[in-house]
């Protein structure tokens, strides 16, 4: 072993018993049970159904209160129990309002509390535990956690604690950590299989609740590459996020959740189609402002005010990239202004005062101000670049994980079954080398400091948002253009990437899981992006068990499709499972005693252990280095 990493190694074990003491401890280790990973896909800003989902560990803790409390609790009690668990602080609220709560009650539900905690934390060792309790209250969980409360040395001692918790007016403060360390335990590791952002009124919200969780990573959508985009600075994604912001009525999200000043595109939009009822551009309304509750017809002047400025700014930054070879989504140009068609259809709307017919890709001297104005609300946004450099920092284009491939959209294929090829200024890459590269650059949108290398890769994010062979978006094209401004169903087709039917063959999944170099026996691919149509008879599972589909319709605006309201892959040390969901607004009244449809897609014969994790690899590596300076120390080769 090489003197320099010895010199380290003995740095952290000063003494042969340290060194052996760490062996037995990770030997021991590996034979504990896999933790729980929890799979969600496109969330598409829909806060309250997900943060309960998560909160909830999508309908687990509730069935560990009854295997818990199953003999001593009726269902009420077990579903109040559930209820506080979710959402302590509004329950505590609640309970108080109906002068429910005393000092008998706080003693009876902390009890509770205590002993569930201890019962779904018995999988895993003490450290594990320990390293998600908060600084507040550490010393006093631990001895509760593990000090018995019929334990006859101690029984006085552990009633104490909560008698001193009660009288010293903690005991709401400690109930809420109670109650999200139970939340925390039930999810070992969090994984969302992109689409965060888009359509639904609170992605800073499912940001915030990331952020705050201890272990999660994202793969990414195209919906989120396009506020990534935005943020790094690309004013035709700073325009698409607007545009789709608005097209779904969600101006708390943007005003009051981000910050974002619409005053001078609001202005700008009343002066320009004052007398335009701008019917093309009408939002979708599934949810009501609380803070912003704008007219639907001054939302659909600045819905129309900020496409026209899309649309430009798209010709442009197409024209500026002859490469991507989408020519024909420079729908600008396939305008013909003297009939009023676009690609021999008619407009449905002609009235485009801002658009100069001999150069329509033009922005106005208003238009350029606009734009430039929302790109500095986007660039120096404290909030939007906190939640964006989590994406950054904790997200990639894929993640492999104990045997699973995670990507968002699909692994870009033409109809025989071969990886299609992408030419990057001049070189070539398919499979994982393409995801690789955009990966790679579109990390670069948001960090690099050379000013041509970052435009060029901000270009690049715009096209994984939209390009037909964007590993995240996998469709010939992307026809907001048509689907505002023509009736015509072929120019609004968007074909899906011969990946979406050739998935549904083993082989071909085999072929991708090779490809990206997952040799697991137990292994598949996870992804999301197309809603599942359940009530058309359509799976989530394919190829032999070895595709999930998860994309089950938490947005509302997908749940007409799917007949449900989402999944959740679960993937514990006996099975995977999928969890069927209702809709939020269907199960609110009742969480405490809601649990989803849950359907078992593999069982683990036997049991799977942490030996078989990725973990477990990590931690034989670590043995393997600790058992080689165990050698050296018996060797007596100079051991401080």
């Amino acid at each position: 072993m090489n003197e320099k990493y010895l010199d380290i190694l003995r740095e952290n074990y000063p003494s042969r018993t340290n060194l052996v003491d760490e062996l037995i401890s990770l030997n021991a280790k590996l034979y504990l049970p896999k933790g729980t990973e929890y799979f969600f896909s496109d969330l598409h800003g829909e806060a309250k159904a997900f943060i309960h989902l998560l909160r909830s560990a999508a309908g687990n803790i509730r069935d560990k209160t009854r295997q818990y409390f199953g003999d001593t609790l009726v269902k009420k009690d077990q579903d109040d129990l559930a209820n506080l668990i979710y959402n302590p602080q509004k329950e505590l609220l609640r309970l108080k309002e109906e002068n429910i709560i005393d000092n008998d009650w706080y003693t009876i539900n902390i009890h509770r509390l205590v002993n569930l905690f201890r019962f779904v934390s018995t999988k895993y060792p003490k450290e594990t535990v320990k390293e998600k309790f908060p600084t507040n209250y550490r010393e006093i969980i631990d001895e509760l956690l593990y000090t018995n409360d019929s334990e006859f040395n101690k029984k006085l001692y552990y009633e104490k604690i909560i008698e001193n918790i009660i009288k010293y007016k903690s005991a709401d403060d400690f109930i809420i950590v109670l109650s999200t360390l139970i939340q925390r335990i039930s999810v070992d590791s969090l994984h969302i299989v992109g689409d965060i952002y888009d359509r639904g009124p609170s992605a800073h919200i499912i940001m915030d609740e990331l952020i705050s969780f201890p272990s999660v990573d994202i793969q990414w959508g195209n919906h989120d590459m396009e506020w990534m985009g935005a943020c790094a600075g690309n004013k035709a994604l700073v325009a698409a996020c607007i545009c789709s912001s608005i097209s779904y009525n969600n101006f708390d999200f943007l005003e009051e959740g981000y910050g974002i000043n619409l005053r001078p595109l609001y202005e700008f939009s009343m002066k320009t189609y004052r007398d335009d009822p701008c019917l093309c551009f009408m939002p979708k309304v599934f949810e009501e402002n609380i803070y912003d509750k704008v007219n639907k017809d001054i939302a659909a002047k600045m819905h129309k005010a900020m496409s026209i400025i899309r649309y430009k700014l798209d010709s442009q930054l197409l024209d500026r990239n002859p490469e991507f070879n989408m020519e024909d989504r420079n729908s600008l140009k396939f305008i013909d202004f003297s009939n009023m068609t676009y690609k021999k259809a008619k407009l449905l709307d002609t009235n485009f005062p801002t658009i100069d017919p001999k150069n329509p890709s033009k922005l106005s001297p208003e238009e350029e101000y606009i734009i430039d104005i929302l790109q500095k609300e986007f660039s120096k946004n404290i909030i939007l670049n906190k939640h964006i450099k989590f994406i950054y920092e904790n997200g990639s284009m894929y993640k492999k994980s104990n045997g699973s491939l995670l990507f968002h959209g699909c692994i870009p294929m033409d109809k025989d079954g071969n990886f299609q090829t992408v030419t990057i200024k001049g070189k070539s890459y398919k499979g994982r080398a393409m995801l690789d590269i955009f990966d790679k650059l579109a990390r670069d949108a948001y960090f690099s400091k050379d000013p041509s290398e970052k435009l060029f890769a901000q270009d690049i994010c715009w096209y994984l948002v939209c390009g037909k062979k964007s590993p995240i978006f996998g469709k010939s094209q992307y026809s907001y253009f048509e689907n505002s401004l023509v009736d015509d169903k072929d120019l609004k087709k968007e074909e899906m990437n011969p990946y979406y039917d050739l998935n549904k063959k083993e082989e071909i999944c085999d072929k991708i899981l090779d490809e990206f170099d997952l040799k697991s026996e137990r292994r598949r691919i996870i992804n999301g992006h197309v809603p599942v149509r359940v009530k058309e008879g359509k799976k989530p599972v394919r190829a032999n068990g070895k595709l999930y589909v998860i994309d089950g319709g938490i947005s509302k605006p997908y749940q007409k499709k799917t007949g449900i309201a989402g999944y959740t892959l679960m993937y514990n040390s006996h099975h995977l499972a999928l969890a069927e969901h209702l809709s939020y607004t269907n199960i609110r009244d009742n969480m405490g005693s809601y649990t989803p449809k849950i359907y078992e897609t593999e069982k683990l014969i036997p049991r799977m252990l942490i030996k078989d994790t990725d973990q477990g690899q990590k931690i034989k590596s670590r043995i393997e280095v600790l058992t080689e300076l165990l050698q050296v120390i018996d060797e007596g080769k100079n051991f401080k």
